[in-house]
């Protein structure tokens, strides 16, 4: 009996920890490696400020220039570093990128920066011996056919044989990788007299893994509009009742890009029917005087929609929260076992008090008997 008991809480603690070790947290490692390398932008002839971070060139129709950047390898071996050409685009955060390029362009782009530039061929994968650098070259060459604005993107850097996002045995994502991205602005002849913003449609879906209605922005100008206020509502259609609302300020959006801006549906289920969003937007950028657009949209939630974003959603209600539920769980069982833990030693505590309370009898019945 004792050795049974004693096997069915062991087995009660293997559970514990199983589902203990099904929650895993992620994060950054504080101790990561030297980065043994940097890359700095040479200024080129004519820049619009040489000062910048980033390379800022006024050109023309037909130009061809050139840009610099030198590779410094502060290591004690020799590395090899990478480097490649991005056209910038409007992230989902409200932010321009120079570190990728966009599963999908504006069909406003007409040039993208990685099509009009080229690096020199042998620059591309450049060897670096130790505590030596190198000076890597690209060269831009501006269409005849462009248009009066700007064209953004980036020289993107790397090196070799690093590790990115490594999970350890406890379940911690390591992020060791680091880049470089230098980004390029080309302003041909001027920029253009006013930004335009559109509302292109009103899609539904997930942004983290959380239910939202988004307002698909586009930007049809090659300009950089930045100090982007947005502010969005979503109504039955029909009705006055604020159900969902949404700011952002402080955005940007790249030229001649687009961006999804979210509306969250909180806790609350994707249901299907019909609906209105009211969304204003604002840049007080200081290239111009302040601009304003506003838009009334109607759409429509399918059933299926709503049954595969609730589905998907960590925030639906309906489904729960799994991790919640495994906390409450192993609580449970963490309790359940602390009752049976006690309920044994009590047991043995009585059970040794039997023995010991037998044996004085035993004891006194020897002694009355002789």
């Amino acid at each position: 009996m004792k050795k049974n008991t004693v096997l069915f809480i062991l087995m009660l603690c293997m559970a514990l920890v199983v589902l203990f070790s099904g929650i895993k947290g992620y994060g950054e490692e504080s101790g990561q490696q030297e980065i043994a390398y940097s890359v700095q932008k040479i200024s080129p002839e004519g820049e619009v400020d040489p000062a910048s971070s980033f390379y800022d060139l006024a050109v023309q129709p037909g130009d061809k220039r050139e840009i610099e950047a030198r590779i410094i390898n502060t290591s004690s071996e020799t590395i090899t570093v990478k480097s490649e050409l991005f056209t910038a685009y409007t992230n989902e955060n409200g932010e321009i990128s120079y570190t990728s390029q966009a599963e999908e362009y504006d069909r406003s782009l007409q040039y993208k920066f990685n099509e009009i530039a080229d690096i020199q061929a042998s620059d591309i994968k450049v060897e670096i011996p130790a505590n030596e650098e190198r000076t890597v070259k690209t060269i831009i060459e501006v269409p005849e056919t462009i248009e009066d604005g700007a064209i953004l993107g980036s020289w993107y850097f790397e090196k070799e044989g690093q590790v990115q996002e490594q999970e350890d045995g406890s379940g911690i994502q390591i992020n060791n990788k680091y880049s470089y991205a230098l980004a390029v602005k080309l302003t041909v002849n001027q920029e253009i007299p006013a930004p335009n913003l559109n509302l292109t449609g009103i899609t539904k879906g997930l942004s983290n893994y959380k239910k939202a209605y988004f307002a698909q922005l586009q930007n049809d100008q090659p300009a950089i509009v930045s100090e982007l206020t947005f502010a969005a509502q979503v109504f039955k259609k029909g009705s006055y009742e604020v159900l969902y609302e949404n700011t952002g300020e402080g955005l940007i959006m790249a030229p001649n890009s687009q961006f999804a801006f979210p509306v969250f549906l909180g806790q609350e289920t994707m249901k299907a029917g019909d609906y209105t969003m009211k969304l204003k937007a604002m840049t007080e950028d200081a290239k111009w005087d302040t601009q304003v657009w506003e838009w009334t949209e109607d759409f429509t939630v399918t059933a299926d929609e709503a049954r595969k974003h609730n589905k998907e959603a960590i925030n639906d209600p309906e489904a729960g929260n799994n991790y919640l539920w495994l906390f409450i769980a192993a609580i449970a069982v963490f309790f359940i076992l602390s009752l049976l833990l006690g309920y044994v030693l009590i047991k043995r505590r009585r059970l040794k008090q039997q023995q010991e309370q037998t044996k004085k009898k035993a004891k006194r019945r020897k002694k009355s008997t002789s």
